[in-house]
């Protein structure tokens, strides 16, 4: 069974002499035409080393037929091989996390916190987490090197999984600080940190920008007022809108939401944590897409304030 043929091309004066090659080797010749000056012929592929003896010019056009498909494959071979693994690896990194960067100046704090990342599955060969996984993560960081860490982000580029913060500043020594402390926004109050001072709210409970939270002012079992030092944190949900625009362009809609919100994120205060984000509206007009976002923020809202308080 044949499975591809051969086309060639001779001069119309060498076309006797093929004719007389063709017939010592028993040579299977096909579709013999003449077009121009030149003859135009089929071989069998398997006869063509026979005709390579023949001596004279000829021109060797195509193959046709089922082998032609083969021989392409096969020299396409390791091609195909390092396209499919050109796309395994595109599949792969995109789902894997293949490198962990902590970008920060303490070794100590590194070292210890590359062994909390293992505790949260955040390794070599583990899957890149969601984003809701990654505000966890922070949180969990955040809460643990609070005391050495001033700012701290976890992000995640392609495969690469980043960790990078600052040193906090080591705190001078300092004076007693008498201020009460209120609220500098709205807020539903989640917890306290408070070292000193005496707490004038609830947790849950809604507080108003202003509203007293924690006071410098006791009084005693014997009736006595002191007024003593206030210092702590009081943390509450916030509920904020943020929006941010660029020029329309007609770029990718994907790619412009990607940015609008990377804008609107790198707006938020530094030492917030996100509880809940949600897109309000996104609108399209001639010159700009505007994208508007609300945010649960997780933030201290506790601020030194001067109303209302005695000096020491």
């Amino acid at each position: 069974m044949n499975i591809g043929y051969d086309l060639y091309a001779i001069s119309q004066q060498d076309i006797f002499l093929l004719l007389r090659h063709v017939k010592q080797k028993k040579l299977k010749l096909l579709h013999l035409r003449k077009k121009d000056d030149m003859y135009f012929f089929y071989i069998p592929t398997y006869q063509r080393h026979q005709l390579k003896d023949f001596n004279q010019p000829y021109e060797y056009i195509k193959t046709v037929g089922f082998l032609k498909y083969v021989l392409n494959l096969s020299k396409q071979y390791l091609n195909i091989i390092g396209v499919l693994c050109f796309f395994i690896s595109v599949i792969v990194c995109s789902y894997y996390i293949f490198d962990i960067q902590i970008i920060g100046t303490m070794p100590q704090v590194n070292q210890q916190m590359m062994k909390d990342l293992k505790k949260e599955k955040v390794d070599l060969f583990q899957p890149l987490k969601s984003y809701e996984r990654l505000n966890e993560i922070l949180t969990y960081l955040k809460k643990n090197y609070k005391d050495k860490i001033e700012y701290m982000n976890v992000y995640q580029v392609g495969s690469v999984f980043h960790v990078e913060y600052t040193k906090r500043k080591q705190d001078s020594i300092k004076k007693d600080d008498f201020r009460n402390l209120y609220a500098k926004k709205d807020g539903l109050i989640a917890y306290f940190d408070v070292d000193s001072g005496l707490i004038q709210v609830k947790k849950n409970d809604y507080v108003k920008k202003g509203e007293l939270l924690v006071s410098n002012t006791i009084v005693s079992t014997q009736n006595e007022t002191r007024i003593i030092p206030v210092e702590g944190h009081v943390y509450a949900y916030t509920f904020n809108q943020f929006e941010a625009s660029v020029k329309n362009v007609n770029q990718d809609q994907g790619e412009v939401f990607y940015q609008l919100l990377l804008s609107i994120r790198s707006s938020l205060p530094s030492d917030a944590i996100i509880d809940k984000e949600n897109v309000l509206q996104i609108t399209k007009t001639r010159s700009k897409i505007t994208l508007k976002m609300h945010y649960t923020l997780l933030e201290d809202i506790a601020v030194k304030g001067e109303g209302n308080e005695e000096s020491h």
